[in-house]
């Protein structure tokens, strides 16, 4: 599943910013052979990144008037994201390999063309057919695979170190949450807890079903990581074959079309001790409301 402010400055100047520079036919921008345009804001002149190097990055990318991501919202922790070969004109990639660690930069990027190759879904329904996307960029590191694996190891050893202590800590958390949210619903066999907002009156979900669902999922102090509402659209996949989180299949399974549902996913039926960097800490129990929209 299927990731505060990028620069430590009001947001609001930034997209002000970028009206700004929309309305002057991208003033103040440079433009590749390509078509993509480039500002480079602050320029360390060092080693640039290989392609199939990992780019620890803030990030933010927004239209006109919304701001679509910003990974600060969710952490300050930067994304890690591979630098890959450019798969259009005026592609994302061939800015991020300009960049040296330590640079700043912003970027207009054809926003359908992102969607599609860079990010590999439909452009959401909130933007509307040939608008740009203007993206704000920090290089805070990068690195070659074998040293991204050797890090992702040592995190998970540093993990491995902590769980039982982080394991209990969930479960305290679940705990003080399900008081507080006076949730009397006792967890399955499983540890998810399954409560039902909406029966619905279509069909059941069977295995094999092509669903589409809309989802917003949250952490237990409230935080919201991923909604499909604020993307512009339910998502679509096939159950029942892993790709979606456990917790989502155990509970879809118990749903009908028209069917709405709360699931309380402990980390072990989620992410794991792993988490999603910058997105979901170790150890999290999610809150997932999930609507299931139709069957294909």
């Amino acid at each position: 599943m299927q990731m505060k402010n990028l620069f430590k400055i009001t947001p609001l100047l930034i997209i002000i910013g970028l009206l700004f520079s929309c309305e002057q036919e991208h003033a103040g921008y440079e433009k590749t052979d390509s078509g993509l345009y480039y500002n480079i804001h602050t320029d360390m002149d060092g080693e640039k990144p290989e392609k199939g190097d990992i780019l620890k990055l803030h990030l933010q990318y927004a239209t006109t008037d919304s701001v679509i991501f910003n990974n600060r919202d969710r952490s300050d922790l930067p994304v890690d994201i591979p630098l890959t070969e450019s798969r259009y004109e005026g592609d994302i990639n061939e800015g991020l390999a300009m960049m040296s660690k330590g640079d700043s930069a912003s970027f207009i990027i054809d926003a359908e063309s992102f969607f599609e190759y860079t990010v590999g879904q439909p452009t959401p329904e909130l933007i509307e057919p040939g608008s740009d996307l203007y993206f704000n960029v920090v290089l805070v590191d990068f690195m070659d695979q074998d040293e991204y694996r050797h890090e992702q190891q040592r995190i998970s050893e540093d993990i491995s170190e902590r769980s039982e202590e982080l394991a209990q800590e969930e479960k305290e958390k679940l705990e003080e949450y399900t008081e507080q949210e006076d949730i009397e619903t006792k967890p399955l066999e499983s540890g998810l807890v399954y409560i039902e907002k909406e029966k619905g009156d279509g069909k059941p979900v069977e295995a094999g079903d092509t669903l589409e669902v809309h989802y917003e999922g949250r952490l237990l102090d409230g935080t919201v990581f991923d909604s499909s509402y604020k993307a512009g659209g339910p998502i679509e996949f096939v159950i029942g074959e892993g790709q979606v989180i456990q917790g989502w299949e155990e509970g879809l399974f118990l749903m009908n079309v028209g069917g709405k549902a709360q699931l309380i996913i402990p980390s072990d039926l989620a992410y794991g001790a792993q988490g999603v960097q910058g997105i979901i800490p170790p150890f999290s129990t999610l809150v997932f409301d999930v609507e299931v929209m139709d069957i294909k």
